[in-house]
């Protein structure tokens, strides 16, 4: 039994360098450096499936694809746009994902928000968050969240000129 507490003694203070001073350890950490980029780009209308619902088919819901070429973190991307809505009288809400594809690699990106429609139906804006999903090649390691912003000037089915704006954290 002795020689159980001694090595119990000797192994709890092989564990403690000395007293505690409730400093945090000061191994090193990977540095993250935040900076905010934007982009904006018109984006066009490539596809949709909209359903109008309701006695006077005031409520619709469904979803639409976008395109657009995108200048960001000093590289041309082709931009994807997938937005799901459901809206009455063309107000409600929006929920998607934007994709970012370069050659030096992909950027994905959620979106959620509201639409309030124009008067008379003309035009919409749109506003929300987004938030960096991940990446691929140099943007493996990209993470962040921010705004995202539209304005659509016409009837529905014209483009929408979109704009993002992001606060980054590059732990490279």
């Amino acid at each position: 039994m002795r020689v159980a507490v001694a090595l119990l003694v000797l192994l709890l203070a092989a564990c403690t360098t000395g007293p505690s001073t409730g400093t945090p350890s000061t191994s090193p950490s990977t540095p993250v450096s935040k900076r905010t980029q934007q982009f904006e780009s018109v984006f066009v209308l490539q596809d949709q499936k909209i359903r109008a619902v309701g006695s006077a088919q005031e409520k619709t819901y469904g979803m639409a694809e976008y395109a657009a070429r995108v200048d960001f973190l000093d590289n041309r991307f082709k931009a994807e746009m997938l937005v799901a809505s459901d809206y009455v009288k063309g107000n409600g809400t929006f929920e998607g994902f934007v994709t970012l594809e370069s050659r030096k690699g992909d950027i994905g990106l959620r979106i959620t928000g509201i639409t309030t429609a124009g008067d008379q139906g003309r035009g919409s804006s749109y506003s929300g968050e987004t938030e960096i999903i991940g990446g691929t090649g140099e943007y493996d390691n990209l993470a962040g969240r921010g705004q995202f912003s539209g304005q659509r000037i016409g009837a529905p089915g014209t483009p929408v000129n979109v704009q993002v704006k992001l606060e980054l954290i590059d732990p490279k």
